[in-house]
């Protein structure tokens, strides 16, 4: 279990310090995903998670 941990923490920083150098290298392109790229991945993220819990919920009872 540590193992795990310690490769999901790993990846984590790894991925951490790309973002801060593209945040570095590229201020205008990473403000611009942080204002508007991030909320749409979000809200599809959301509809996506809502929808694999409300279409079987629909199916069972028959609302579709």
């Amino acid at each position: 279990m540590t193992a795990i941990l310690k490769s999901l923490h790993h990846w984590e920083s790894r991925l951490d310090r790309r973002a801060e150098r593209f945040a570095l290298r590229h201020p205008n392109l990473a403000l611009l995903f942080m204002l508007v790229a991030m909320p749409i991945f979000i809200l599809a993220a959301v509809i996506a998670c809502t929808m694999l819990l409300a279409a079987p919920l629909a199916l069972i009872l028959g609302w579709v």
